[in-house]
């Protein structure tokens, strides 16, 4: 080799190592110098798709399903019918509605209409209004022989004949309802059975009444406690008993 091939290949060396170390600058230059685009101390950060998949997803909003409407309740103030379908309402009793119930000092008893047939004696009983107010009347009255005004009874209540649904009877003041008695022939009955007396008196308790009214009425009646010879009907209306 020549001397001046010599001295060439050091230089070629130089030259070499000095546009690879400008090479390196240059590289290392721009990957210090900020971005003049992007503000200083601003950090982008963008996810990967893995890590997009592993973060849950916001819950969605979520609607309550409305309510749905739910069978009204029975009113407590609305009254519940007990009658069977097809049976009238039994009618309210005095003072629930309309005037209050007559009072046996505002009533006075006396003797109606009679009539006898085979067997029995039909007698009706009136009760008029003698006070100065409106009272009423519904039911059946009490009604038995006795010896007298405040005597002893003789025999056995009446019974009730239910043969006529009672209903209310308004008296204003003057006014009459009445009631239909009926008296067995007590000469159809066995004498053991009956014990046979006489009777003068009707001892009767207005409906609804705990004080009674005397008519003095003279039947053959019985004595015996098991014997049924009065029935009696409810109160109606006016003096006829029916």
């Amino acid at each position: 080799m020549s001397r001046s091939a010599r001295q060439a290949t050091p230089l070629a060396a130089v030259v070499a190592v000095t546009v690879i170390a400008g090479a390196s600058l240059t590289a290392c230059g721009a990957a210090s110098s900020p971005d003049p685009a992007q503000p200083a101390g601003t950090v982008t950060v963008t996810a990967s798709n893995s890590s997009a998949a592993s973060q849950p997803a916001p819950p969605a909003p979520t609607r309550s399903p409305a309510p749905s409407p739910s069978p009204a309740a029975p009113s407590a103030a609305s009254p519940v019918s007990t009658v069977a379908p097809g049976l009238p309402a039994a009618p309210a009793k005095p003072g629930s509605v309309g005037p209050a119930g007559c009072l046996t000092s505002a009533l006075r008893a006396t003797l109606g209409a009679a009539q006898g047939t085979a067997g029995s004696a039909y007698q009706v009983i009136v009760l008029a209004n003698s006070s100065g107010k409106t009272c009423a009347l519904y039911g059946y009255p009490g009604v038995s022989f006795v010896s007298g005004v405040g005597g002893s009874q003789i025999g056995k209540d009446a019974a009730r004949d239910r043969t006529t649904a009672p209903k209310v009877v308004t008296l204003a003041p003057g006014q009459s309802g009445s009631f239909v008695l009926r008296l067995a022939d007590t000469a159809a009955l066995p004498a053991a059975s009956c014990e046979p007396v006489t009777a003068d008196w009707l001892k009767i308790f207005p409906p609804e009444n705990t004080a009674a009214l005397y008519v003095g009425y003279t039947a053959h009646a019985c004595a015996s406690k098991t014997a049924t010879i009065l029935t009696t009907r409810a109160v109606t209306e006016g003096t006829s008993g029916s």
